[in-house]
C-alpha cells in the first residue's frame, strides 16, 4: 500500500471537519447571548441595596406579625377578674 494515497475517504472526511472545527471560532457554535438578562439585573450596581432593603422589610413585617400574635394570644387567654361578668349582647 501507498503511504502517499489515501487509504479511505472517511478519513479524509474526517480530517477535514476536524481542521473546519479547528479553525471555526467558538462564537460559530454557541447561540447569541440575549439583548437582556436576569444575570445581568442581578448583577447591577444597586442591586445589592434593593436585596437588603427587601431583607429589612421582610424582617420588620414578620417580627411586627410575631408580637401581634402573640400579643393576640396573650388576650385571649387571659384569666378574668373575679366577680367581673362578661357583657351580655342584646339581640
Amino acid at each position: 500500500m501507498n503511504p502517499a494515497t489515501f487509504s479511505s475517504p472517511k478519513k479524509f472526511l474526517s480530517a477535514f471537519v476536524a481542521a473546519v472545527l479547528a479553525w471555526a471560532s467558538p462564537a460559530h457554535c454557541a447561540p447569541t447571548r440575549p439583548a437582556w438578562s436576569w444575570a445581568d439585573a442581578w448583577s447591577e450596581d444597586g442591586m445589592g441595596l434593593v436585596l437588603l432593603w427587601l431583607t429589612a422589610v421582610f424582617w420588620v413585617v414578620t417580627h411586627v406579625w410575631t408580637l401581634l400574635v402573640v400579643w393576640a394570644e396573650a388576650r385571649a387567654t387571659r384569666a378574668r377578674e373575679p366577680g367581673v361578668e362578661a357583657e351580655k349582647e342584646s339581640a
